[in-house]
Parts: structure tokens; C-alpha cells; sequence
């Protein structure tokens, strides 16, 4: 080393600097922290700031860590970025986060204007008082939050308009037991966001909520079990407004006080977000409940439509159908976004001829007696249009007729609507006026997008009843195979609204008067079911459903109408085959029904294919069937 000289020693000390700090660097992530913190402004913690200690924190935590911020007032602007999770800020009583930033003030939008921002996924927030001290100068958030799976707990939201932005277009926020005060739009956003337990104070005139729901999200604010009060002169505060056009907000179970307007909703000056938006209540109770004078647009819930707001399907989350398929599904699914045409009358006939030789096709032909309209949108999806055909008598009665919606089969995956032509020509024939829609299979979309599509459908031909002469109290499902699935399916969750969708006109009920499955499933998880128990996950209500029963056994039986069947439920007519997989639960859906006293029927044809309804000599004695059962329960 002493023969070195001072120019090698300088190369040596910054190749050794040089290497120190690129190890540092890469081990930089490796430096952070990763425990429990504490922050406290009399330097008693690690951190004297909220900000600086978050700064700390690994980024995509692999277990939770807590930072237990002690009482004070810490007037910071503070920003959890997206790289951040599993953390909980956890207060003592009298840990105050403030600032008071506000839209015009500088540069500052309205959301710059927050105190805490939380971008950050799986954050936990508890016993926090958390302020916006602008006062009333116009938008100024005290919480601007997006992450999703975030929990919001015994904390308290200060500030006026616009206290609290709950977005993320499918975040999912929880809200327990929180204090949340303010006057105008005061919380706000396009997520789906749980209230519960929660007292939401109103200082001013004005309103609670302004949801900006995406139209394919399920759930948007639901508030549940929580008391709204008011400033001691306030007299007119509106539950919502539709900060966009598809709104969703419901109340349920809450105590609205005397200052909650008898309309109960707003439109925001726009008619035409009454039939977009979702507005509906639950049981509330107090001065401010009175439902008899709510806004015609809104909606009641009824028993079973209430259920579905259990927290476990709220917080279920959305898929959106507008999405290139690339981005939303995984390659189980199977979408291809291409038809599959494997399923057709003429390859069932190839099928069923193999083991019944009897089986003929029954000859497609026009009726001299009926009319035929082609190819009519009823709804869209974007830019994709969804096409519905109408066969009709051309010797209409006086009296509007009886209306059969047809349900095409093949596996939720392939099969058209012009599967079921001649039997809606020999129904109309008889004096009913048939709609065979099309609707999205499962190389489009997963399932209830078809739930949807069918729902749409059906609203679109009461919206259009007159046009078509058609009787809206007396409406029927019919459908084939997959199709009789939906068909019931339909029948038993009539107006729930997590099987509505947001497309096409919401001002008409989606109630049917009867149904007849035909060789549809009543339960996907049935022991009679043979669907989703191979172990290549290849079945069709896997691709449908985009899960197989083992990975996701209660989305199997969400789409179950035996799960759904009740008082509600309409009569229903089930024809089926030989072959007994094909009405797995059917006996047990029976029973519900004979319970409460609701008319069905069974006709079997032994030794009859899968695909019997679509060929002879079965053809006829079907149509005998559903005629004779449908005079009955459609009087």
C-alpha cells in the first residue's frame, strides 16, 4: 500500500464508494421500515410528523403494521400513495389531523384541497379526527380517498362542502361507526362505499350525497343503521344527487330526522338522470322517513331486494363489461370475444338422432297468420347493440295479449335467438305476442351480464307495450337448457337490484307472471348436478361464471334461482327430459313453492334427448303444454 500512489489511493476510495452505495441502493427498499410505529409531537415517538413517518414505510407491505399516532394536533397535508398497504393510523383520543386547503385557493382544485389523502389499498383508519378548516369557502375535503379494501373506523370527518370524497370507480370503502359532518354534496364520489353505523350531520341546507356511480358498478353508497341530524335551523337537506348520471344510493334501517325533505331525492335540474340513476330506502324510521311523499322515481325495497345489501355483496366488486376482455378476464374464462356457433338446432338433430332415432326437425316456416319484426334494438352496450325479434298475431284481439319472452339455450355459451323461431310462431299463432332477444354469452361477458341483458330486454317490452299490444300484467319467461335457467332465474329475482343492471329504461319493473323451464338447471351446486365437477375446469357454467365451483362456491350459488325462490316467486311450468341432471333441484324448488302456496306443474317425456323441445314428436305436446299452463296462471 505505501508504493501506492495518492492518484491509485484516490481510485480505490471511489471504487469502494462507488460499491457502497450501489449496495446501499439496492438495499435501499431492504432499509425501510417495516414494524409498528409511533408518531408524537412531543418527540416522545419515532416520528414527530404523520407525513414523515408514512415516508418511512416499506411500499407494498407483506403483513400489517400499525402506526399508533398519540393525541395532538397535527396540522399537516398528508398523502398515502398507492404503493402503500396494510397499514392502520391508529389515533388516541384527541389525534386531530388538520389543514385547510381549499379549491381556489392558489392553484387548488378540489381535490387538492384534502387533508388526508389515501390512495394506498388494504389502509386502515381508526379513532381519527380529521378536519378541514377552510370553513365555508367553497369545496374543501378534510378525506380524499381511492384505495380499495379500506376501512374507515370510530373516526370523525370535519369540514363543510364536500367533506369527504369516497371514490375509485370499483374501491371498496368501509365506514363503521364514524361522525361525518358537512352541508353540501358532503360526501361524494364514484365508489361503493358502506356507511354503517355512522351519524352524518347536516350544518346547512342542502345534501347528504352526490354518488357518481359508473353505470356497471352493482353497489354505490349504502348507508345502513346510521341517524342523520341536523344544525338546530336546518329544514331542507335532500338524501342525494346524482353527481353522474348512474347514482346508486340506498338507506336502510336509518333514523332520518325532521330536516330530510319529503321528496327525498333530487335530479340536480336533470330529468333524465330519473331513469338512470338508483335511489332507493329501506325501513328507515324518524320525522324525516315518510315514503308515501318520496320522488316518484325512487325506489322502496322490498324483503328480498334488502337482503342482497348483506355486506359480503356489496363488498363482492364489479367487473366492467366495457373493458377490452384482455384487461378483465384471466385465461380460465375462455372469452374469445368471437361466436361460438358449436350449438344449433341442426347439430342438436345431428346429437339427439344418434340416440333416438325417432327425433325429426320440425320444418322452419312462416305463418300465414303471424307477423315477424326482425332485428330490433333493445338496448345497447357501448357501442354493441342488443337485437330482439317479435312475432305477433295479424289478427289481434281487442284486449292487449299476453307477451312470452324466449330464452335461447346453449350453455350460456353458444346457441342464437333464432333457436326458438318456429315455437314463437306457433305461440303467436295462439294470440301471444313472443320477443326472442338475444342476450351476451360467455365468450362476450361472464356472468350476469346475460341476467342483465334479459332484464333490459324485458323492461324494454313493458317501455313498449303499446307499440306491440301487449299486456304488462301478464308477461312469461320461457327458455330452453341454459335458457330455462335464466328463465327462472328471472322469475325469482324480479326487481333485486344486484341483477337489474343500468342499461336501458329503470322505470319498469322487471316482475314476470309466470314461467316455464325447460330442462333448466334450479341449482348449480345441487347434489343432482353434474356442472363444474370435472377437474380441467372446462364445464359451461365455469366459463359462464369465470370461476369453477372449487375456486368461487358461493358465486355458484348466488346464480342458483333455487337460492332465490320464495313468496315471491311466480308459478312456474318445468318440462323436462330423460335425462335427470337437467333439473337438479327441481323437487326442493318445488317445495318453497308448496309452501307458499304458488301453482307449478311437471311434465317429463320418458326416454326424451336433452334438446326434445326443439324437435318431434315432442314439438307439439310442448307447445300443448306451455299453452294449457299459461291460460291458467295468465288470466
Amino acid at each position: 500500500m505505501k508504493n501506492l500512489s495518492q492518484f491509485s489511493l484516490s481510485k480505490i476510495y471511489l471504487s469502494l464508494f462507488l460499491s457502497l452505495m450501489t449496495v446501499l441502493s439496492a438495499n435501499s427498499q431492504a432499509l425501510k421500515i417495516q414494524h409498528d410505529l409511533v408518531v408524537a409531537k412531543d418527540g416522545s415517538g419515532d416520528f414527530r410528523y404523520i407525513q414523515d413517518a408514512i415516508d418511512a414505510i416499506r411500499v407494498y407491505l407483506p403483513k400489517r403494521i400499525t402506526v399508533r399516532i398519540k393525541k395532538g394536533i397535527y396540522k399537516e397535508k398528508i398523502s398515502i400513495p398507492s404503493t402503500l398497504s396494510n397499514v392502520t393510523l391508529l389515533g388516541e383520543d384527541g389525534t386531530v389531523i388538520s389543514y385547510d386547503d381549499y379549491s381556489g385557493k392558489g392553484k387548488f382544485e378540489t381535490f387538492d384541497s384534502y387533508t388526508l389523502k389515501v390512495m394506498g389499498n388494504d389502509i386502515t383508519l381508526e379513532n381519527l379526527i380529521i378536519e378541514n378548516t377552510a370553513g365555508r369557502v367553497g369545496q374543501a375535503v378534510a378525506l380524499h380517498i381511492e384505495g380499495d379494501r379500506c376501512v374507515m373506523r370510530k373516526c370523525r370527518f370535519l369540514g363543510n362542502q364536500d367533506t369527504i370524497f369516497s371514490s375509485g370507480e370499483n374501491a371498496r370503502q368501509h365506514f363503521v361507526n364514524c361522525y361525518i359532518e358537512g352541508t353540501v354534496d358532503f360526501i361524494f364520489g364514484s365508489s361503493t362505499a358502506l356507511f354503517e353505523n355512522c351519524t352524518i350531520h347536516s350544518k346547512l341546507n342542502g345534501y347528504v350525497s352526490a354518488a357518481s356511480t359508473p353505470n356497471w358498478v352493482n353497489y354505490g353508497y349504502v348507508f345502513k343503521n346510521c341517524k342523520l341530524t341536523a344544525e338546530a335551523n336546518v329544514d331542507k337537506v335532500f338524501l342525494g344527487r346524482p353527481w353522474r348520471s348512474f347514482a346508486k344510493t340506498v338507506f336502510i334501517n336509518c333514523e332520518l330526522g325532521k330536516h330530510i325533505v319529503a321528496s327525498g331525492w333530487d335530479n340536480w335540474s336533470n330529468v333524465a338522470n330519473e331513469t338512470t340513476t338508483f335511489y332507493a330506502e329501506y325501513k328507515n324510521v324518524g320525522e324525516g322517513a315518510n315514503v308515501n311523499a318520496r320522488a316518484k322515481w325512487s325506489h322502496q325495497l322490498i324483503d328480498n331486494e334488502a337482503l342482497t345489501y348483506s355486506n359480503e355483496k356489496i363488498f363482492a366488486g364489479s367487473i366492467n363489461p366495457n373493458l377490452n376482455n384482455f384487461w378483465t378476464q384471466p385465461s380460465l374464462i375462455g372469452i374469445t370475444g368471437k361466436v361460438d356457433t358449436s350449438y344449433s338446432n341442426f347439430s342438436a338433430y345431428q346429437s339427439s338422432k344418434k340416440s333416438h332415432p325417432t327425433t325429426e326437425i320440425v320444418s322452419e316456416k312462416t305463418l300465414n297468420s303471424v307477423n315477424e319484426l326482425k332485428a330490433i334494438s333493445y338496448g345497447k352496450i357501448g357501442e354493441r347493440a342488443l337485437l330482439l325479434d317479435v312475432f305477433s298475431p295479424k289478427k289481434m284481439a281487442k284486449k292487449a295479449s299476453p307477451a312470452i319472452m324466449i330464452i335461447h339455450g346453449g350453455g350460456w355459451r353458444t346457441g342464437n335467438r333464432t333457436q326458438h323461431y318456429q315455437l314463437a310462431r306457433r305461440l303467436a299463432e295462439l294470440g301471444y305476442v313472443c320477443f326472442t332477444p338475444e342476450y351476451r354469452l360467455s365468450t362476450e361477458a361472464l356472468y350476469p351480464a346475460a341476467v342483465h341483458d334479459l332484464k333490459t330486454a324485458l323492461r324494454w317490452m313493458k317501455a313498449n307495450a303499446q307499440t306491440y299490444h301487449i299486456d304488462t300484467s301478464r308477461i312469461a319467461t320461457l327458455g330452453f337448457s341454459a335458457g330455462g335457467e335464466l328463465s327462472a332465474f328471472m322469475g325469482v329475482t324480479a326487481q333485486n337490484p344486484v341483477f337489474e343492471g343500468n342499461n336501458g329504461n329503470l322505470n319498469h319493473s322487471s316482475k314476470v307472471q309466470a314461467v316455464v323451464d325447460i330442462d333448466g338447471t334450479l341449482s348449480f351446486v345441487h347434489p343432482e348436478s353434474g356442472e363444474g365437477d370435472d377437474s380441467k375446469r372446462t364445464s359451461a357454467a365455469t366459463y359462464w361464471f369465470g370461476y369453477s365451483k372449487i375456486d368461487n362456491l358461493k358465486l355458484w350459488e348466488e346464480a342458483s334461482p333455487l337460492a332465490h325462490v320464495g313468496k315471491n316467486t311466480p308459478p312456474i311450468l318445468f318440462l323436462n327430459s330423460s335425462v335427470d341432471r337437467m333439473h337438479a333441484g327441481r323437487d326442493d324448488f318445488r317445495k318453497v313453492l308448496d309452501q307458499n302456496q304458488i301453482y307449478s306443474e311437471v311434465h317429463s317425456f320418458p326416454d326424451a334427448p336433452h334438446s326434445f323441445c326443439l324437435f318431434n314428436p315432442w314439438f307439439e305436446p310442448t307447445i300443448k303444454y306451455v299453452d294449457e299452463f299459461l291460460k291458467k296462471v295468465l288470466k
